[in-house]
């Protein structure tokens, strides 16, 4: 991975504890609660989002298990791959979803879930959708999954312990009470901040798992995938369900919202060379484009291909 990549998902991580543990030293120190009684509750809630989160991406992705003798040619691609890169191997899965996307989840790499939809097998190559996988299992090998489940739980706690700072605060004295929704207040910042940098984090990780794929497919496969799923087809998922939103390869909110004015000119889901570059140089332009790329999971499809390219290079 390279050094810049490397850092900036390691200085994110600092800074995205460094806010929790500071948010939970103020509140046990307004409330003299007891240091270990705040680390208690923050490992239960971190315990809980990591017990139940796959079952609720199982419940709202509408999936089922590849049957035996079904897509024989992805399992062995999957099995190869994995054991190049010792990496266990997935369960795999479809989604009942006309929306080309994929994405495993799981609660430790081990148990991991490899997930894709119909429309990812409709709409692109076998080669493409190989590219897609090697993205995936990029993702087990980083232990993704388990590390986005955990940091996403930090937002959570910020925001239970602002609205019951701020609606319930203790009513032991004035003076007690003005401290606790001062602390309120700044927990719901912390809930604000927390969020951006765990969104930052997602889209750091999927750079590293494009160069994972690039590495282990063609960087140039993976390209064009991304350029499909983003530009010619993601708008067939408005209205999808978005619950296990920060794992697809594509943002199915960000890619439906941005790029539903190239639904009709690449209706036929084949995009040329100069169509491709004409939506990569709309999306750079683009000034909701870009500011919404805070708000999302995943980083613009015209950077993560632009990486891709440069890789091919080297």
């Amino acid at each position: 991975m390279p050094l810049k990549l490397f850092l900036m998902m390691n200085l994110t991580l600092v800074l995205l504890f460094g806010f929790l543990l500071g948010l939970l030293a103020a509140v046990g120190y307004y409330f003299e609660l007891s240091g270990y009684f705040m680390v208690a509750m923050a490992i239960f809630i971190l315990f809980i989002q990591w017990l139940v989160g796959p079952s609720i991406i199982r419940w709202t992705t509408n999936m089922r298990p590849i049957e035996s003798g079904e897509l024989g040619w992805l399992k062995k691609d999957v099995e190869q791959l994995c054991k190049k890169n010792k990496v266990p191997a997935p369960k795999l899965a479809i989604a009942r979803s006309g929306g080309p996307n994929a994405f495993v989840f799981g609660r430790t790499p081990s148990s991991a879930t490899l997930v894709v939809t119909q429309g990812l097998l409709n709409s692109l190559t076998k080669e493409e959708v190989k590219a897609v996988v090697a993205h995936e299992i990029g993702h087990i090998k980083h232990k993704d999954m388990v590390v986005m489940t955990i940091v996403s739980a930090v937002p959570v706690i910020a925001y239970y312990v602002a609205r019951f700072l701020v609606f319930t605060p203790s009513g032991r004295n004035e003076k007690r009470g003005v401290a606790a929704i001062l602390v309120g207040v700044a927990a719901f910042l912390v809930y604000f901040v927390t969020n951006l940098l765990v969104l930052a984090l997602s889209r750091l990780r999927e750079y590293y798992s494009d160069r994972f794929s690039g590495e282990n497919t063609n960087p140039s496969l993976l390209a064009s995938a991304l350029a499909k799923i983003t530009y010619g087809l993601s708008v067939s998922q408005k209205g999808e369900n978005t619950a296990a939103r920060s794992f697809f390869i594509a943002d199915p909110l960000t890619a439906a919202s941005e790029m539903s004015k190239f639904s009709s000119e690449y209706s036929d889901f084949s995009l040329s060379d100069r169509e491709l570059k004409s939506a990569m140089e709309w999306e750079r332009t683009n000034t909701f484009a870009r500011i919404s790329e805070f708000l999302s999971t995943h980083p613009l499809t015209f950077k993560r291909i632009a990486a891709l390219r440069q890789m091919e290079k080297k």
